[in-house]
């Protein structure tokens, strides 16, 4: 627990999920009062989740461990499926730069996405990829969907995030 007037559970939950975007394999990185063994905390918490969320696996880690996100892998499921054989992935991986615009604070700025890029995919009907945390920082999904088909116009796809993988330092 924090300390001082208000105490609260020390957790956190190293790469959170933007808005619209479906996690299937998430991370939350809990503080423990006391040594447990992970399928203890698995059978504690489970119980007080929600039907439609499930504790996979529990592990633990290292007190002093700082984990930081490597890397996340992706799919993309398109409401017209017509769109993925407009997708030339040999191009798009070919580019040197990616340069997309993020407005953060009324301001407009520009960030290349392309050394995030890991892989991209067409598999069964669903656009996969993987992106990697650069020094700089990572690129969104939607960044990727909206440079692959060249185009901002609105169109509808579900992205569901599928994995994400951790570095730790001590």
């Amino acid at each position: 627990m924090t300390q001082g007037f208000n105490p609260h559970p020390k957790f956190s939950i190293p790469m959170a999920l933007g808005v619209g975007i479906v996690g299937r394999d998430e991370i939350l990185e809990l503080d423990l009062c006391e040594p447990m063994p992970p399928e203890t905390v698995k059978e504690r918490l489970s119980p007080q989740l929600p039907e439609e969320m499930r504790i996979l696996s529990a592990e633990t880690m290292p007190y002093l461990t700082k984990s930081s996100v490597s890397e996340a892998e992706y799919e993309v499921a398109f409401k017209d499926t017509g769109l993925l054989s407009a997708i030339s992935i040999s191009n798009f991986l070919q580019q040197s730069n990616i340069i997309v615009t993020r407005i953060k604070n009324g301001q407009q700025k520009h960030f290349d996405i392309r050394p995030s890029i890991q892989k991209v995919e067409i598999k069964a009907d669903k656009l996969v990829f993987s992106l990697k945390m650069t020094s700089e920082g990572m690129a969104r999904p939607e960044e990727i969907v909206h440079a692959l088909l060249m185009s901002n116009a609105k169109m509808f796809f579900e992205i569901i995030r599928t994995k994400v993988n951790l570095s730790s330092s001590a």
